[in-house]
């Protein structure tokens, strides 16, 4: 699969995005802008992965950005060597599509869900099974505490009719709090990073916010439509979040108020999403005719990059800890590297 990098420097020239040159709060950037803009500027192709026979919809890499892990339609997880690219296991336990993966913080355990109606712990070294817990619901999205205690999974319960989110506790598998939400599914849920908020992106355009200690729901966020991923600021006080026809906001936590719209491709669906680790940009892969993924500077409003050439959609993506490498998943099977210069 042969992908080309089209390169812009020029906000006028690219009226796909309408902003005007916003200034986000600082609390949204953790440093500078300019070390990870310059970088990506030079971004190429290190390698192509191969070895899942359907689309890759589910990726994780671990603290310290040496593996990534997998997971495809094709019912198997992988684990990769991400520096080598070297495949080091392929898990196999599902019986259908692979929804959701997280590695949790020690880098010891990867957490999966799928479309069989199961979750699944893995020991990320040896590939060995250490727990599968089964539910009567799909669970679509998984996302480990800071700490690693606890494992937050969001989920459409089909007898209930409903979307719910649950709490385990991380070693026992025990629920230790659960949270019932509106008829329309979970998308994505995150923890804060002192892990005393967990936020729920909907369907149905709301982010639903929750105190962790308390349990009780905090106010309510409404976006124009359906919310795909969520991110917390480093500082915990402001919420990125990015809906499926790429509105992208950012949200004062202690007023629930909305900042900053930033509009991007409105015309198109967004079928993936992931932000860097200090929440300086975040790609989106966009279901059009070129199947085209895009690199975004949430400080200025620009689109810095345009990747093109995939032959199909990308299905999903994940950067590294340190913000310099961007992993795709497609819709053909492939995953594909992306490495900052």
């Amino acid at each position: 699969m042969k992908i080309k990098l089209k390169q812009f420097f020029s906000l006028t020239a690219l009226i796909l995005l309408q902003t005007g040159g916003v200034n986000l709060p600082q609390a949204v950037l953790a440093s500078p802008i300019t070390e990870i803009t310059i970088s990506w500027q030079n971004a190429q192709t290190i390698r192509t992965l191969t070895g899942h026979s359907q689309s890759v919809g589910a990726l994780a890499i671990s603290p310290d950005g040496k593996t990534l892990v997998s997971g495809s339609d094709d019912t198997t997880i992988k684990v990769w060597n991400l520096e080598t690219g070297n495949l080091l296991l392929t898990l196999t336990g599902h019986t259908d599509i692979i929804l959701s993966l997280a590695i949790s913080p020690n880098g010891q355990t990867i957490a999966s869900s799928s479309l069989d109606g199961t979750v699944k712990l893995w020991n990320l070294q040896t590939g060995e099974l250490i727990r599968t817990i089964k539910r009567d619901w799909l669970v679509k999205s998984i996302a480990y505490s800071p700490d690693g205690q606890k494992i937050a999974i969001g989920s459409w319960n089909k007898t209930r009719r409903k979307a719910e989110i649950e709490v385990w506790n991380s070693s026992t598998g025990e629920v230790i709090q659960s949270f019932s939400l509106s008829r329309e599914s979970n998308l994505f849920v995150a923890f804060s990073p002192d892990g005393k908020t967990l936020g729920s992106a909907n369907e149905d355009g709301t982010i639903k916010l929750w105190n962790m200690d308390t349990g009780e729901s905090l106010p309510t966020l409404k976006q124009d439509n359906a919310v795909k991923a969520i991110a917390f600021s480093p500082d915990g006080k402001t919420l990125l979040s990015v809906s499926y026809t790429q509105t992208v906001k950012v949200w004062d936590l202690q007023t629930g108020t909305n900042l900053t719209p930033l509009k991007t491709l409105g015309v198109f669906l967004v079928n993936a999403v992931a932000f860097t680790p200090n929440n300086q940009m975040f790609a989106s892969a966009i279901v059009d005719d070129d199947n085209t993924l895009g690199l975004w500077d949430l400080q200025t409003g620009k689109l810095l990059q345009i990747f093109t050439g995939y032959s199909n959609w990308v299905s999903s993506l994940a950067f590294t800890p340190n913000g310099q490498t961007l992993v795709s998943g497609n819709w053909d099977g492939t995953i594909t590297i992306w490495q900052g210069k």
